[in-house]
């Protein structure tokens, strides 16, 4: 689990995924040489759905472990 904080002027929002912090920074290798175009995450709070993050809508995004499960 890791918890993401996306923040730009307008907007800030906390949320939880299931994904490992290690495979979002692996996530993060893969957009910055293009092979993906976002992130897609499972999030599960505040509520469970899957969500798409481009990096690039948002002046600051905060990645935190979490316990693994």
């Amino acid at each position: 689990m890791t918890r993401i904080v996306l923040k730009n002027p307008y907007f800030e929002e906390e949320i939880k995924v299931k994904e490992s912090y290690k495979h979002i920074t692996d996530m993060l290798g893969w957009l910055e040489v293009g092979n993906i175009p976002c992130l897609q995450l499972q999030q599960i709070e505040p509520t469970e759905t899957i969500i798409t993050i481009n990096p690039k809508h948002f002046a600051k995004i905060e990645f935190h472990k979490g316990e693994e499960k």
